[in-house]
């Protein structure tokens, strides 16, 4: 049989190798306790919460897998608390849910629409 006389199955429309998505968001730590100020807008974790600085890894872990991205951006708020920001690509699609874990803090859950969210912000306390 040659190649030419074989027949071809479409591939499957459900999931593409590789198809991924990113997710962007804040981590915020809201009690003055918890940071630090820099003295020209910045801050950092302190305390138990001393890992949470610029440039800390946020985790993302999808069924066998995982993307990484890190926190940037850090700034003190007039409403007292200390932002970040982040940005993790290369997150699989179609996973059942997703562990988002911060500069070693505890994980949270999330689906997926959750994490394509464009007001994605996490709290730690």
């Amino acid at each position: 049989m040659s190649n030419s006389t074989r027949a071809h199955t479409p591939v499957a429309a459900n999931r593409l190798p590789g198809e991924t998505f990113v997710a962007s968001g804040t981590v915020l730590l809201g009690d003055r306790g918890s940071f630090v100020t820099d003295g020209h807008g910045g801050c950092a974790g302190t305390g138990g919460h001393a890992d949470v600085k610029e440039g800390a890894q946020v985790v993302i872990f999808a069924g066998l897998g995982f993307a990484g991205g890190r926190l940037t951006d850090a700034r003190a708020l007039a409403d007292g608390t200390c932002q970040f920001r982040f940005t993790v690509s290369g997150i699989p699609v179609r996973q059942d849910s997703y562990l988002l874990l911060v500069a070693g803090q505890d994980s949270r859950q999330y689906v997926e629409h959750e994490l394509k969210s464009a007001l994605l912000a996490l709290r730690v306390d």
